[in-house]
């Protein structure tokens, strides 16, 4: 069931009863701004260490404890050119417990606390501990993210790919320069704006009663602070028509006993006859799995790569390649990973493979339906860009009709925008 509550106001509540928990996920959404994504990141923090009634995170957890073992989740991400700050409870189905505490209720009731009633000093701040105590902690986690290198390539690949747009070049997770400028204030007041004016969108996942779950929800503390319209949301898709003409490169050296590469490349969008699948299954015969042409020809075959796989974005159809490796061998490695794009477009792939390619897409949609996360993520896009969604059915249209020829015509169109090198020296 999908109903409006207002303007940019989503209600979703998906019956299922295969599940032994029960899960409700509130996203509050707003188009990406450099100048908020520190905030944002922040706040999630702040909110899930205590709340008006629960003024510590023992307290907190200890109510989590009350209720069979209920886990809040707080986070911000990246969903299409929107931030997303989303709020979460996954508890125990009651059916599956001796004594039932009204646990809709009270789990819904207990994520108002997080969203709805925070810790706060006073009409204007929030309390100083938990302001302080994450503020520090996200100041530790931001310094130690050079010493990640697979993420400092991730992360220095993407700045070449959205070098265009300023709001992209700020990671989700913040900047630790922000950080240190943020004080207490324009967090609450940023807060303030959020529960106001952000799109919303309340998912449920689990065996409950449609009719039930939206008495109660319309009966919560929720009800009346969703009632309000809410700004709209204009999805907008990245333009890399520029990186077509001239690529963007870049490489930089620190002290490391391994080198990486990270290399994007954009597809070109095929007509409706082809299969949405065949790109997919490109990835997967390029380097998506542990049977692909980049981790047998490359890392098992030619010993070039510590780790090297490839990954496929559909809505921005970008191919990304990854690779760990030894400085004096990243030429030799990035001409045998050009080899493997070749040996793609010059068709001399086996049936076999694509037989392989199909069978994982089938298997990993599969075991992806055992999830309850992937139900609120699918009602999520339902709600905020359906078009990037097959059906069961649809899916097994594009599965049977993707062939050899469509899955050359991917590796043929592919056109490398973004080449970043992080050198070990």
């Amino acid at each position: 069931m999908r109903k409006s509550i207002a303007n940019n106001v989503a209600l979703n509540i998906k019956p299922i009863k295969k599940f032994r928990t029960i899960k409700i996920q509130i996203d509050f959404l707003r188009p990406l701004s450099k100048e908020e994504t520190t905030t944002r990141r922040l706040l999630a923090n702040v909110l899930s260490n205590s709340t008006k009634h629960y003024p510590t995170f023992k307290a907190l957890n200890d109510r989590e404890m009350e209720l069979y073992g209920s886990e809040i989740s707080v986070y911000t991400r990246n969903l299409l050119n929107f931030n997303d700050l989303a709020f979460s409870v996954e508890f125990a189905d009651p059916k599956f417990l001796l004594h039932d505490p009204n646990q809709l209720a009270e789990n819904l009731n207990l994520l108002g606390e997080i969203v709805l009633q925070p810790n706060l000093k006073n009409d204007s701040e929030f309390d100083d501990t938990a302001f302080d105590t994450e503020k520090r902690n996200l100041m530790s986690n931001l310094a130690s993210v050079g010493d990640n290198q697979d993420l400092v390539s991730i992360l220095g690949l993407t700045s070449l790919l959205y070098r265009d747009n300023p709001d992209r070049q700020i990671p989700i997770f913040g900047s630790i320069e922000q950080l240190k400028q943020l004080n207490n204030t324009d967090l609450y007041k940023h807060y303030q704006d959020v529960i106001k004016s952000d799109a919303v969108v309340v998912n449920v996942v689990g065996d409950v009663d449609e009719d039930e779950f939206t008495k109660v929800f319309m009966d919560s503390m929720f009800a009346q602070v969703l009632k309000n319209n809410r700004q709209n949301l204009s999805i907008e898709f990245e333009n890399f028509d520029k990186l077509l003409e001239s690529p963007a490169s870049k490489e930089d050296h620190k002290h490391l006993n391994q080198s990486r590469l990270a290399m994007a490349y954009l597809t070109k969008k095929l007509d409706t006859s082809y299969s949405r699948l065949a790109p997919q299954a490109m990835n997967l015969i390029l380097g998506g799995d542990d049977q692909s042409q980049l981790f047998l020809q490359v890392r098992e075959k030619n010993s070039l790569a510590y780790s090297v796989s490839s990954s496929y974005q559909p809505i921005s159809h970008l191919v990304t390649i990854q690779a760990g490796l030894d400085a004096k061998t990243i030429e030799q490695a990035t001409d045998l990973i050009s080899k493997q794009i070749d040996f793609i477009k010059n068709d001399k792939f086996t049936d076999d493979q694509i037989v392989h390619a199909q069978k994982v897409l089938d298997t990993r949609r599969e075991i992806s339906s055992d999830s309850i996360q992937h139900y609120i993520m699918r009602s999520i896009w339902e709600t905020v860009y359906s078009k990037s969604l097959l059906t069961d059915d649809q899916f097994k249209v594009e599965l049977d009709k993707m062939d050899r020829k469509q899955i050359v015509a991917v590796a043929q169109n592919m056109s490398e925008i973004a080449q970043y090198r992080l050198i070990g020296d």
